[in-house]
């Protein structure tokens, strides 16, 4: 483990001194703006929600950019209805200007759902989940960043966590199939390590160059769960094409390396996850055993980043492949209408747009518990959609995304492969 993780280390550390040498050949892209931009945003839209499991109401999404000329930006999401909740973020706040700032998010979930599929890995199919729904599920994270050269190299350290507790289990459809009658504890805590080299010609709208991202996360031993490391490694290539275009591409791999297995007795597992507490009832008890076996694995292997969501594999729901080892790849087209600077002056939007973009992209990944197994069963995803690129640091996007299992839309706020920090 030790090995890998300084191989990736070393092999970053080459890359910053070849770029900042002085005969790196001018490979080193100038950026195209200021890196620190102050253009103030706003945007505020309320929307209806319906959430299998969970129930339907109103939710409500705000975002406030570069405030009172500064860099620093506070989004927050309200839930109000069957699934109630916030949470608020609050990112670049500076403790010393251009070097380091703080970035800190904090939420609470009165009700909450996740789907639990039948295995880990490729094999589970599109229905064969079952939602856990949860309450009082309060979560945070904090994030110390060092900045420098423009934004080239940055290195950030922070932790995060959460607890809560599942009460029910419904299928596939949203029907209820047992209240547990003792709840289900959910408890995880982690602390992480990242390096950025930023090699393009603009941090938040890369036209052209590279980037590289390594992300260290430590789990400890929670709840008789293992104490592991995950490590990330994420490359990502941006080839400018005529007119202000670019075609990206993007790697992407982690890997867990456990120090301390978990709990592996099915039984007790069983026990935990409240399978004797079915009273009989089929539907429960098969739920609750494939949870378990879920969680074995995951006590023996460790996890690492899953598959599925707005940033790996579109056309999959959220953390829809989970598995010890996890391997990404894809490319995309983005083509820019405009590049000129316009202002956006409406009620609940105000910006300055900096692009308006189609995007065509392509995706395919693997998950898998042994590494040699990588690869084995792939999953693809392709679609298209149109993106508005703002000053203020926003990507406001509309795409859509198909693959083997249907449809998923994305919606709002980060162009794709950015987020390492995910399940």
């Amino acid at each position: 483990m030790k090995h890998t993780i300084w191989k990736k280390l070393l092999v970053s550390i080459f890359c910053c001194w070849f770029f900042f040498s002085a005969s790196a050949f001018a490979i080193i892209h100038e950026r195209r703006k200021d890196q620190f931009d102050k253009t103030p945003g706003l945007f505020v839209v309320p929307a209806p929600y319906a959430i299998p499991g969970i129930g339907s109401g109103l939710f409500v999404i705000g975002y406030l950019g570069n405030i009172a000329d500064t860099t620093t930006d506070v989004f927050g999401m309200g839930f109000a209805g069957e699934g109630q909740g916030m949470f608020a973020s609050v990112d670049e706040l500076f403790v010393i200007p251009d070097w380091t700032y703080l970035a800190m998010t904090q939420g609470k979930m009165l009700r909450f759902g996740q789907n639990v599929y039948g295995s880990r890995g490729m094999k589970s199919e599109k229905n064969d989940f079952n939602i856990y729904v949860g309450e009082d599920f309060t979560f945070y994270n904090y994030e110390f960043v060092l900045t420098h050269f423009d934004r080239r190299i940055e290195l950030a350290y922070g932790f995060n966590g959460g607890r809560g507790k599942f009460i029910e289990i419904k299928d596939y459809e949203g029907e209820l199939v047992q209240k547990l009658a003792s709840p289900v504890e959910v408890d995880f805590a982690q602390k992480h390590l990242q390096l950025k080299l930023d090699f393009t010609d603009d941090y938040g709208d890369p036209r052209n160059g590279l980037n590289v991202r390594i992300l260290q996360d430590s789990f400890p031993s929670v709840n008789q769960g293992a104490e592991y490391d995950s490590v990330t490694f994420a490359l990502t290539y941006y080839l400018p094409i005529p007119e202000d275009n670019t075609w990206a591409f993007h790697y992407f791999r982690s890997d867990s390396y456990v120090k301390q297995e978990g709990n592996t007795d099915l039984e007790s597992l069983k026990t935990a996850q409240g399978y004797y507490a079915c009273g009989g009832i089929a539907a429960c008890e098969a739920a609750t055993l494939k949870s378990a076996q879920n969680q074995l694995y995951a006590n023996k292997n460790g996890s690492s980043k899953s598959l599925g969501g707005a940033d790996r594999l579109r056309s999959y729901p959220l953390s829809r492949y989970q598995s010890a080892h996890t391997l990404f790849y894809g490319t995309e087209l983005r083509w820019n209408f405009s590049t000129e600077n316009t202002k956006l002056d409406y009620w609940l939007l105000q910006d300055v747009q900096q692009a308006l973009q189609a995007v065509f992209f392509w995706e395919q990944g693997s998950v898998a518990e042994e590494s040699a197994q990588i690869g084995e069963a792939i999953r693809s995803s392709y679609g298209s959609g149109i993106r508005l690129v703002t000053k203020s640091g926003s990507v406001y996007k509309f795409e859509m995304a198909t693959g083997d299992e249907g449809a998923e839309m994305i919606l709002f706020f980060e162009y794709p492969w950015i987020g390492l920090f995910g399940s």
